[in-house]
């Protein structure tokens, strides 16, 4: 495992790697983690551990000024030019005149500029220094949304100054010893989000902690196993942290049994066994169709009852 180790900061470095040597030697692997507080909830990332893992820090200088030009590798602020790559974490939308934040780290240059850590539009609050912490796991980060919801990923980044987030993606994160350097290559895919037996694949998650919500993009593929396993399909998934309410949105489409339940959105409530399903709601079987607006759907079964708005086509025998 490769540990934390800040470019700028020597004399943290030693402590670091210090501490973690005392804490390896009290238990057979260390598994280092970074855990963000919301209220009285906590979200919580770690790797294994293991060979091939990487726990990673690295600090960066805060600039605000305004967005002067943004193409493919090069990026101007308030007179400042900046190079970046797919490891840099940009704000999509922004557009030239905004005023954004830049992150970056003035000891690595690539042609006279240096590198871009983040970019984005600037909040009322700034922080004093950027820190990004990096977990890689080819067996996967493991993070802890609060007490219900897990989810699992190659590339986790973690970023603190100004706003907490965390981002938990597929790709690769590398220590480039020669170049006493970090490379990322973050790539969609190989992100699962779990509550009790439901599990949801889907290709990027980004948690925001000023709010409490997790956003899992789609396309995503959704499995329950069990006597009647249940398959299904969404556009995107969204959890709240605050309310522990976990949503899949657009083109939800689950079966089971020989049942198919197509609605706009549903609520996975795991610990009492079921889902409920809005918006347009059609449940179709060998039997008929029922609609409705509101269904309570048995995610054991896949049995549905409709709560508001019943309609039904059934054929007879």
């Amino acid at each position: 495992m490769t540990p934390s180790r800040p470019w700028r900061h020597p004399q943290k470095l030693l402590l670091v790697l210090a501490a973690l040597f005392l804490l390896a030697l009290a238990q057979e692997v260390f598994r280092p983690q970074v855990e963000l507080t919301r209220k009285e909830k906590k979200v919580v990332a770690w790797v294994s551990g293991e060979e091939g893992s990487l726990f990673y820090a690295d600090y960066g200088d805060l600039l605000v000024g305004e967005l002067e030009s943004l193409s493919s590798e090069r990026v101007q602020v308030g007179g400042r030019a900046f190079f970046w790559d797919p490891g840099s974490v940009v704000e999509k939308g922004l557009g030239v005149g905004e005023r954004v934040e830049v992150a970056y780290n003035p000891d690595w240059e690539k042609e006279g500029l240096p590198y871009l850590m983040r970019l984005r539009r600037a909040g009322a609050g700034k922080g004093e220094r950027y820190l990004r912490l990096v977990l890689f796991d080819p067996r996967g980060v493991e993070v802890r949304l609060g007490e219900e919801v897990e989810a699992r990923g190659p590339l986790a980044v973690v970023e603190r100054g100004g706003v907490e987030e965390l981002y938990l993606s597929g790709g690769e994160a590398q220590y480039l010893e020669e170049e006493g350097r970090l490379e990322l290559r973050p790539a969609p895919g190989k992100v699962a989000v779990v509550q009790g037996q439901v599990r949801v694949e889907g290709q990027r998650l980004r948690y925001q902690n000023d709010t409490g919500e997790a956003l899992l993009a789609g396309p995503l593929e959704v499995r329950r196993e069990g006597e009647k396993p249940l398959t299904g399909k969404a556009g995107s998934l969204r959890y709240l942290l605050d309310e522990d309410r976990l949503w899949l949105l657009g083109g939800v489409e689950l079966t089971q049994e020989g049942r198919t339940t197509k609605a706009e959105r549903a609520l996975l409530r795991e610990k009492e066994g079921y889902a409920y399903l809005y918006g347009g709601v059609e449940s179709r079987d060998e039997k008929g169709l029922v609609r409705g607006e509101r269904v309570r759907y048995a995610l054991k079964s896949g049995e549905v009852v409709v709560l508001g708005q019943v309609r039904g086509e059934f054929r007879g025998d």
